[in-house]
């Protein structure tokens, strides 16, 4: 449904404008917002797809295109891989091994967990924000895995 959206510029980066008060960020965009620079990338592959259905309880866009992904370096270089803050669904798949030992949960690694710890040993930040494993837990290299939690950022 989101496609539906037309595209527009908003703070340096794609958006999709829902109505007055509800903005999609895109993936792979950078956002200046009151002088912080946001990384964005949202989407996760859904697991247990056997036990889903297809357009109701998991969609083939959950996870990117190969276009998205590689908008997401540009716009990384557009910036010397410089932010202030990440914010994605998914993790690295350096802390995805973490979660495994720490949490006990294990998920497959796949494309997007490669793509973002490819990003996380170069880019430079203050703080990364993911959820996806519905728990508050802070980890190595300033990352948080965020579900009910709230953070302050400016």
């Amino acid at each position: 449904m989101l496609d539906a959206y037309p595209i527009e510029i908003w703070n340096g980066g794609k958006i999709r404008r829902i109505n007055n008060s509800v903005i999609h960020l895109m993936r792979g965009q950078v956002y200046e917002i009151e002088g912080k620079k946001f990384f964005t990338f949202g989407g996760a592959d859904s697991h247990g797809k056997e036990y889903r259905k297809e357009g109701k309880t998991w969609w083939s866009r959950e996870m990117p295109s190969s276009t998205e992904y590689e908008e997401g370096l540009i716009n990384l270089d557009q910036h010397n891989w410089k932010v202030d803050y990440v914010v994605t669904h998914t993790c690295s798949s350096g802390t995805l091994a973490l979660i495994a030992d720490q949490l006990g949960i294990k998920y497959p690694l796949d494309p997007m967990h490669s793509y973002f710890q490819q990003i996380s040993e170069r880019l430079q930040y203050k703080k990364c924000f993911f959820g996806h494993f519905h728990r508050d837990i802070e980890f190595p290299k300033d990352q948080r895995l965020l579900y009910s939690d709230m953070v302050k950022l400016i």
